[in-house]
């Protein structure tokens, strides 16, 4: 049987061809974000997002994207309950990424929602003492600002689930909530 952690392998394996040719738009965009509040603590998140896509139609996107971040977390395992304190931890994921969106005609502003998923590897554990190497899967919807222009921008809220899909023997993960901003640059 395939097991389930290698899914977001294989996914980026089967497009990462579809992506390269033909790439019509290009996004960076910064996120920023808080996770929900668990008994381990949470964590704040910033990103810088680069994406390069590949329209499948007027409506839907396919993306390769390479994310950057840094996570403010808990030390410890066990929160700040033994007055450990929080660090920076510095993480790279990349993802695929599809958009949909609800109108294409030639109004000032474009409605989509997206889904992604990818794998994550960090410079030490996130949440602390679990594992560096956790999976991303994010849900999201935002608008398009002025999508005729030459560059438009886009505005969206995504919500991110960060684990290592039981790699590790401990698997709490973070849910985050996150505003992201960026400049669509299309060819």
């Amino acid at each position: 049987m395939f097991p389930m952690r290698f899914i977001p392998f294989a996914l980026l394996l089967a497009l990462s061809p579809a992506l390269t040719a033909e790439v019509s738009h290009v996004v960076v965009s910064a996120a920023g974000g808080q996770s929900h509040k668990t008994w381990h603590g949470q964590a704040d998140i910033q990103a810088l997002n680069v994406e390069i896509g590949k329209a499948f139609s007027p409506r839907t996107e396919v993306a390769f994207v390479l994310s950057p971040m840094s996570l403010w977390q808990p030390r410890s395992w066990f929160g700040d309950q033994f007055g450990d304190g929080n660090e920076t931890v510095h993480a790279i994921a990349a993802s695929v990424l599809v958009r949909r969106r609800w109108n294409t005609d030639s109004s000032r502003l474009h409605f989509y929602g997206e889904a992604a998923m990818g794998p994550m590897y960090a410079e030490k554990a996130i949440p602390a003492s679990t594992s560096r190497f956790n999976f991303s899967t994010q849900f999201g919807a935002g608008v398009v600002l002025l999508p005729q222009a030459r560059f438009p921008v886009m505005l969206g809220y995504r919500f991110a689930h960060l684990s290592n899909g039981g790699y590790s023997p401990r698997n709490p993960g973070f849910n985050i909530s996150t505003i992201a901003l960026g400049i669509q640059v299309r060819r």
